[in-house]
């Protein structure tokens, strides 16, 4: 059947067992509003939890762009998790801040080391090394840590290093600790997307599917969809998928870099630049369009001297 290729997924594996099911399953599905509503829902007595609790609606923040309201209620707080906080805050902020905002991961690691939530911490840090591309200190830091999310990060960096190989070995050890964690389905959908084959492409797309018929769509699972249909050959049908996500998420950078990459296959070239105007205006910090930007730069200077 159409789920041949992979272990159906017992999407209802942990919630009993893990107080944080919801606010994860929303985090990492891109449910954000979703999140910090579950969050703020949370009642603990375990300091652990309660901490964790508080760093997932802090991250969800972050994705939302509310780059300021984080830094301002995390800076009074005390402990190295708010430190990392605001540091990857700082480096989403403002990419510009690299160096100083590395310079600084260090010392906030060794104090994670023994602080409520080191695991936390470890995944911060990680994470701030993975969105400045200095992939190598962000599978040290992943590695050394050992989490399921931390595996799934250091999984996330070999894919970006085109570490197909190591990512597959990567996966063994996210299988057998839990496959059925929306974060290790997810990593899942990822390597298969980068396997690239037709069958593999086929298992990502169910996977994505599944997670929206269970948790709802969201823009990471539409965007999702829409990569997969787009390696399928189906531009139409991913334009249709992409629509649907811009409707939940008109500034959702993904769906308008998708979208504009679309619109090009489809030689609706207008199209294509307006998404890439709008992407512009509202992430001009975005990597894409710092790229872009670079692009265009040399590209004149090349025009320049011709």
């Amino acid at each position: 059947g159409q789920y041949g290729y992979f272990k159906r997924i017992n999407l209802s594996s942990s919630p009993m067992a893990d107080p944080l099911f919801s606010v994860k399953t929303a985090f990492y599905t891109g449910a954000y509003r979703q999140c910090v509503k579950e969050a703020q829902k949370l009642q603990s007595g375990d300091q652990a939890i309660a901490l964790e609790c508080d760093i997932l609606m802090y991250r969800a923040y972050l994705a939302e762009g509310k780059f300021n309201l984080v830094i301002g209620e995390v800076e009074s707080r005390h402990g190295p998790e708010f430190k990392a906080l605001t540091l990857f805050a700082r480096i989403l902020q403002n990419p510009g801040e690299k160096e100083s905002v590395c310079s600084e991961v260090g010392n906030v690691l060794n104090e994670g080391a023994v602080s409520v939530c080191p695991d936390q911490v470890a995944l911060l840090c990680a994470n701030i090394y993975l969105s400045t591309g200095d992939y190598d200190s962000a599978l040290r830091v992943s590695n050394a840590c050992g989490s399921l999310e931390c595996s799934c990060l250091a999984l996330q960096a070999l894919l970006q290093m085109n570490r197909v190989d190591m990512a597959t070995k990567e996966y063994k050890k996210i299988q057998e600790r839990d496959e059925d964690a929306t974060v290790s389905q997810l990593a899942f959908a990822a390597l298969n997307i980068a396997i690239a084959d037709a069958k593999t492409v086929q298992t990502a797309y169910y996977i994505y599917q599944e997670l929206a018929d269970k948790f709802g769509p969201t823009p990471i699972l539409l965007n999702g969809q829409a990569v997969c249909l787009l390696m399928q050959n189906k531009p139409e049908q991913a334009e249709d998928v992409l629509q649907r996500s811009l409707d939940k998420d008109s500034v959702h950078p993904e769906t308008l870099i998708n979208l504009s990459i679309v619109s090009q296959i489809l030689g609706a070239r207008e199209s294509a630049r307006r998404y890439m105007n709008q992407l512009r205006d509202a992430h001009p910090n975005h990597p894409h369009v710092t790229r872009l930007a670079e692009q265009e730069r040399l590209f004149d200077e090349l025009s320049a001297r011709g």
